[in-house]
């Protein structure tokens, strides 16, 4: 199969993992060979803006792909986030380098926004921004699925895969967390 990018990355804090999320993703896997997502903010848990730990976050990703023949092709990985924001992009492809360095620096960033891509502008030749107003698919963000469940809003269940339904349950309701 031919691709039109060798290696995609992104960075998401998916918190929780949603539908526009994996709008992306399988965007990510149409068009590259190889896929890496970065889950960020691995140092923050249990607060309103990122309840979930990493391992719970890598877990919704591994419910929705494991089963996929893409699945080999996706790699998830966990950041610390650094408070400087001019360095972000060297310090996510340093990490890169670093850590995996038998993956192929990324040829491709994918971000949710313009102000998401513009860290990585003078790191990438190309940057595919996925539009998240798009009108034959739901505006979705991670605040607004984190206050439906907060407020017992069963709607969130339209914006979470039902792999994961059990998940966000177990997590927010059994254990009365804060989000």
């Amino acid at each position: 199969m031919s691709y039109k990018y060798k290696h995609g990355l992104t960075i998401m804090r998916a918190q929780p993992f949603h539908i526009g999320h994996k709008k992306m993703i399988d965007l990510m896997l149409e068009n590259c060979e190889q896929v890496t997502i970065i889950l960020g903010s691995i140092q923050e848990q249990g607060t309103e803006r990122n309840p979930l730990n990493y391992t719970t976050r890598k877990k919704m990703l591994q419910n929705v792909y494991r089963f996929s023949p893409d699945y080999p092709r996706l790699k998830i990985i966990g950041l610390f986030d650094i408070n400087n924001p001019a360095e972000w992009a060297e310090y996510v492809l340093d990490f890169m380098n670093e850590s995996f360095p038998q993956l192929e620096r990324p040829d491709v960033y994918y971000a949710g926004s313009s102000y998401d891509a513009h860290w990585f502008k003078a790191a990438f030749r190309n940057i595919e921004i996925v539009d998240r107003t798009d009108q034959n698919f739901p505006f979705v963000t991670g605040s607004m699925v984190r206050d439906m469940i907060k407020f017992g809003d069963v709607r969130w269940k339209n914006f979470i895969h039902p792999e994961n339904h059990n998940l966000i349950e177990e997590h927010f309701y059994k254990k009365k967390a804060i989000i």
